[in-house]
């Protein structure tokens, strides 16, 4: 069904129910439409079916009473099933309406709906439009809801013509078989069943029988003829929505979007910073290796002149002598006592100086390798997460990634609080 063409024709079937829009798909082919026989609605989803040489999307009535879902859905979920089978253009817009007299309410929002689908076109839609009246006769109401809409959209397009439905269609279609069966119903149609008129003469005052599909079918043509030279183009563009994952055309965003973001570190832990480093914690010392030897005395010869006299006269008889302090040292180095050692030495193991570090430290906040973590760092941008900007948005309202999830926020749909722009 995808990838509609410049050649293919799209019909658009647009009306309240029961008017004939599935009947109307088969008269252009299309071989899977329900046909309803009552007011009550047989389409409950945008169908597109295949017909010859294009498509023709039969909608759900506006007035459905079972169908849950808005006006505005429904607008929104006509454009998605355009979008979704590359139909890309419009070539004829089926208004069907009923003579209604109190209608007028209803006819001008579906003329705002048919301007809704062209709102991107830089033509007139209705010059692509044709407004088929179930009856025998045509009422004013449609047509002019549809000038005075068309009216006001002309004016923001700058478009100016005196009359802007001038090329717009009508078509009046009362099926024979219908009247047959609400005669009593209504009299003023017995006559179309009581004079045995030919179809050509019944075609005159728009009645036509459901089994002559081809004259229906060649009354539409003549109708739409010259309406392929100027498709109404949808315009479809993929935009993405800032704020969400919302990536499609602006006319069916999804009702929901984040709001508010903000930035914030996801996926933290506690660290010590830097590297691991071993070294020692306390300075070094000087000190000895080995123990120390107490201070001695000794005999020595006496050398003062009293005791060199005595040598003389007793003619080295008496050698007078005394006793001599031996200072104390230190068997490692053979230094004295005042010496404050030899080798330095660490405080904190007691181990020689220039040896490997005895505890692990981190080398940028130097705590102990032991310790609690200093620090909360952010696995994502490796910063400070307490101090530091985050670095991933989220919604303030779910608090999830706003790019990959659905919004959490009611925007209604196609509202302006979505921000779409190219991806």
């Amino acid at each position: 069904m995808s990838g509609a063409g410049l050649l293919q024709r799209c019909i658009l079937a647009v009306g309240n129910t029961g008017l004939g829009k599935s009947f109307t798909a088969t008269i252009f082919g299309a071989e899977d439409a329900k046909v309803g026989d009552s007011s009550e609605s047989e389409t409950r989803k945008i169908t597109i079916h295949n017909i010859d040489g294009g498509f023709y999307i039969d909608t759900p009535g506006f007035d459905d009473s079972d169908d849950d879902k808005g006006d505005e859905e429904t607008v929104r979920l006509i454009f998605f099933a355009m979008y979704k089978a590359g139909i890309n253009e419009i070539t004829t817009i089926l208004w069907f309406v009923s003579p209604d007299v109190r209608a007028k309410g209803s006819y001008k929002r579906q003329a705002k709906f048919i301007e809704l689908v062209a709102k991107d076109y830089n033509g007139i839609v209705w010059d692509n439009t044709i407004i088929v009246t179930k009856g025998d006769k045509i009422k004013k109401g449609p047509r002019d809801a549809g000038r005075a809409v068309a009216q006001e959209q002309a004016q923001k397009k700058g478009i100016r013509r005196n009359d802007l439905l001038s090329n717009t269609g009508n078509f009046k279609i009362l099926l024979f078989e219908s009247l047959k069966e609400d005669d009593d119903e209504e009299e003023g149609n017995s006559i179309y069943c009581t004079k045995n008129l030919t179809s050509d003469e019944l075609n005159k005052y728009g009645v036509y029988k459901g089994s002559e599909k081809d004259r229906i079918l060649a009354k539409y043509e003549s109708l739409m003829k010259g309406h392929h030279e100027h498709p109404i183009d949808l315009a479809f563009r993929k935009l993405k929505c800032s704020k969400c994952r919302e990536e499609n055309d602006p006319r069916f965003a999804g009702p929901k979007c984040h709001q508010e973001t903000r930035l914030v570190h996801l996926d933290k832990e506690w660290r010590h910073l830097g590297k691991v480093d071993d070294r020692h914690p306390q300075s070094a010392y000087w000190k000895h290796t080995s123990s120390f030897c107490d201070a001695t005395t000794k005999e020595v010869k006496d050398q003062s002149f009293l005791c060199s006299v005595a040598r003389v006269i007793t003619v080295g008889i008496a050698d007078p002598t005394k006793l001599q302090l031996v200072p104390g040292y230190w068997n490692c180095c053979k230094k004295n006592s005042n010496n404050s050692g030899c080798k330095l030495f660490y405080r904190c193991c007691d181990r020689e100086h220039g040896s490997y570090g005895c505890q692990k430290f981190y080398d940028q906040c130097r705590h102990d390798y032991a310790e609690r973590a200093c620090i909360r760092i952010c696995t994502g941008c490796e910063k400070d997460s307490d101090k530091e900007k985050g670095c991933v948005k989220i919604c303030k309202v779910c608090e999830k990634d706003p790019h990959s999830t659905k919004g959490c926020s009611e925007v209604g749909y196609n509202d302006v609080n979505h921000d779409f722009h190219e991806p």
